[in-house]
Order: structure tokens, then C-alpha cells, then sequence
């Protein structure tokens, strides 16, 4: 299921939820309503939705529309980075290192270009003033159009790059790889993505990051990947793709709950709740 039909299922349960509980659950509508336009925007590929300005900063009118999702999101965040062993940056090459977002006290080394890809957090102060900092907002699991990620690489300064987004893998992984085939670095995909997968194994980009990059190289005139074989690297008709690792099992696993709840009319307003907080 695509993130903009798992958002905007889970918005519209929300919504069902508060409307059927009220009293505390009534926030429960304030959330829904945030994941159904989080949803609408992934269908349509408003990066833009959260309207995160060329500083890194969130307009105030974000902060007030978007409220429980934003808290949420920063919660979710601060317990990865807590219990998460991966190291907040890697280093791929003498000019680009990638990693997840950073606090102000992470920042380490000097960069020509720091690339911010979230649409969702504000960057602290004390690194979007810096003179290197550049805004790139692209949707958590989404991707730009190539052009759009052309432009962004062309923008960049020669020099040292350190390119985050949230955790670091998705979007941290399209546009590192859109920057290694630009400069030449690497000549194919597979061998930019064993590249970055080898010092951030958690790299690893889904069915619209794959497109994008592939586009994106396509019209560089780069190797593609072989035909004779389908996005996971598995023979086309086989039908396997590998199994789910880590936070991204553990999504699908609390999908599945949640689904299985609204399709159930004798669970009460908690047990729908339960399943949503696991999700």
C-alpha cells in the first residue's frame, strides 16, 4: 500500500474515532485531519504542504494546523535517535557525507553544502544560519520529479556535502546517489547504491525514489539497471521482493492492526486508538 492511501486511511479512522468517543478523543480528529492532508499531499507531491521556508524554519500558521502531527513526529524522532545505534553521519567519499538530521551540538566538520531534504522538522537555528545550509524539502517515503532533483544537485557548490533528511536512508539516499552519478563518482546506480549502503546499510530506496533516480539517470545517459530483472533485483514474474528489516516491519506489522481493527464493528473507540499509537 502507498503512503498516500496508508495516510489517508489512517486520517479518515482517526477522524471516525474522535467523532464517535468525543471528549479527549476529539483530538483524535485534530490528527486526522493532519494525516489526510499528509496523505492528499503525497498523492499530488506537495513537498511543499508543510511550508517550510528557504531558512529551514516553520511558518507559525504550520505549527498551528499541523500541531499534533508535528509533536508526534518529533517524539517518534527523538526515541530513534536514542535507541538508534546507526552513527548520526557516514562518510562516502572525501567530499559527501550523509546521515540523519542533526541537533545543534552533532554538527561536526566544516561543509560548503549542508542539504536539508526534510518537509517536516525545522532545522535548529544555529545550523540554518550558516551560509552552507540549503532547504530541499521533499515528503517522508516520497520523491521529487528528476528535473527538480537536477536543479537541486546544479545548485550546489563544489566541496565538501552533507546531505540528511530525517534518519538518513530514503531520501538521504536519492539525492547522495543523484549526487555521486552527477559527478561522476560512480557510473550506475547499483554501484552508487552498494556504495552508500556500505558505509549506511539502513540506505535503501523504495518504488518512487527508484523511478526518480532512474529517470534521473536515464537522461544523463547512464547504465540503467538490467531489464531482465525487476526493482528488488529479483527476476520480473517471480514475485518475491525482500522481506521488511527494522522500523519499516515494524510499520507494516501496526498497518496490518489497524486495518484489521476498522474492519471490525464491535471494537470499541481504545482499541482503535491502541492500534493507531502502535502505528
Amino acid at each position: 500500500m502507498s503512503y498516500r492511501h496508508l495516510l489517508t486511511l489512517l486520517g479518515v479512522t482517526l477522524i471516525v474515532l474522535g467523532a464517535i468517543e468525543r471528549g479527549w478523543f476529539l483530538v483524535a480528529v485534530w490528527l486526522g485531519c493532519n494525516f489526510l492532508i499528509l496523505g492528499i499531499a503525497h498523492g499530488r507531491g506537495s513537498h511543499g504542504v508543510f511550508g517550510k521556508r528557504p531558512d529551514g524554519s516553520l511558518p507559525l500558521w504550520s505549527w498551528l494546523l499541523f500541531f499534533p502531527l508535528l509533536v508526534y513526529t518529533t517524539g517518534v524522532w527523538h526515541l530513534i535517535r536514542l535507541f538508534n545505534r546507526e552513527p548520526a553521519q557516514s562518510v562516502v567519499t572525501q567530499n559527501l557525507t550523509v546521515g540523519r538530521r542533526l541537533l545543534a551540538f552533532e554538527l561536526t566538520g566544516e561543509f560548503d553544502n549542508y542539504v536539508d531534504l526534510t518537509a517536516e522538522f525545522s532545522e535548529p537555528s544555529a545550523i540554518r544560519c550558516s551560509s552552507a545550509y540549503r532547504s530541499f524539502p521533499i515528503l517522508d517515503g516520497s520523491a521529487p520529479r528528476p528535473e527538480v532533483l537536477r536543479a537541486a544537485i546544479a545548485s550546489l557548490r563544489p566541496g565538501r556535502t552533507f546531505i540528511h533528511c530525517a534518519q538518513g536512508h530514503g531520501r538521504t539516499g536519492l539525492v547522495a546517489l543523484a549526487l555521486l552519478l552527477s559527478s561522476g563518482v560512480v557510473r550506475s546506480i547499483e554501484d552508487g547504491l552498494r556504495m552508500l549502503s556500505a558505509v549506511r546499510p539502513g540506505i535503501r530506496l523504495n518504488r518512487d525514489q527508484r523511478a526518480c533516480i532512474e529517470l534521473f539517470a536515464k537522461e544523463a545517459g547512464l547504465p540503467l539497471p538490467s531489464t531482465g530483472r525487476g526493482m528488488w533485483g529479483a527476476k520480473k514474474g517471480g514475485g518475491h521482493r525482500p522481506p521488511l528489516q527494522g522500523d519499516v516491519a515494524v510499520r507494516a506489522r501496526a498497518s496490518v492492526q489497524v486495518f484489521s481493527t476498522v474492519g471490525n464493528p464491535c471494537a470499541s473507540g481504545r482499541t482503535w486508538a491502541k492500534a493507531v499509537w502502535r502505528w
